[in-house]
């Protein structure tokens, strides 16, 4: 116990410390009384979205996986792209230490905390807590997805498992799962 709230600590330091520019949310007044957060407000030229390919099969070009937030969620899409389309996504948000690996040290995307199966579709978009990260932190996002291509009478002709293209979780081998860097920002009015 001691030595997992050593890490957490550790973790949460570290982040602290090589967090990116702290930024405001930013507040919409509703006229209505109420304050809430618009998605629309995102500072796309200062803070754009992070967009990285989909990479099927180890080296195919399946699509893209696109993360952005607001002040209250990250939103991460995949969209499939060269006739691919989704059966399954499994997506992890946090803590770069925090991927869940098997004792080997390779990604168990069936341990990712957000997972969907899908009925060949060219995109979708989960919608998570900014918390998963924080406002103005950095994190890693680890988007895997299995992906088939059919022929004209709707047969699964080609399956590949894909990962958002990033470095491998597993730096010393095993499997090619990936993961990438992502920092949240909203703009500061």
């Amino acid at each position: 116990m001691k030595k997992q709230l050593l890490v957490l600590l550790m973790a949460i330091t570290t982040f602290t410390f090589f967090s990116c520019q702290k930024v405001s949310p930013v507040e919409l007044d509703n006229n209505d009384g109420k304050i809430g957060f618009d998605i629309n407000k995102v500072d796309t030229e200062n803070c754009p979205a992070t967009t990285v390919t989909l990479v099927a099969g180890q080296h195919i070009d399946a699509g893209t996986v696109s993360v952005t937030n607001d002040a209250n969620y990250i939103y991460v899409t995949y969209t499939t792209a060269n006739g691919y389309l989704l059966t399954q996504t499994h997506l992890f948000v946090g803590a770069c230490n925090l991927v869940p690996v098997n004792n080997q040290g390779n990604p168990v995307p069936g341990q990712f905390p957000y997972a969907n199966t899908h009925n060949n579709i060219t995109s979708y978009t989960y919608q998570l807590p900014v918390s998963a990260i924080g406002l103005g932190n950095c994190g890693c996002i680890a988007a895997h997805a299995v992906v088939v291509k059919l022929n004209e009478s709707g047969q699964v002709i080609e399956q590949q498992t894909g990962w958002g293209n990033g470095i491998r979780i597993n730096p010393n081998g095993g499997n090619w799962g990936m993961k990438f860097n992502f920092c949240t920002c909203v703009i500061d009015l």
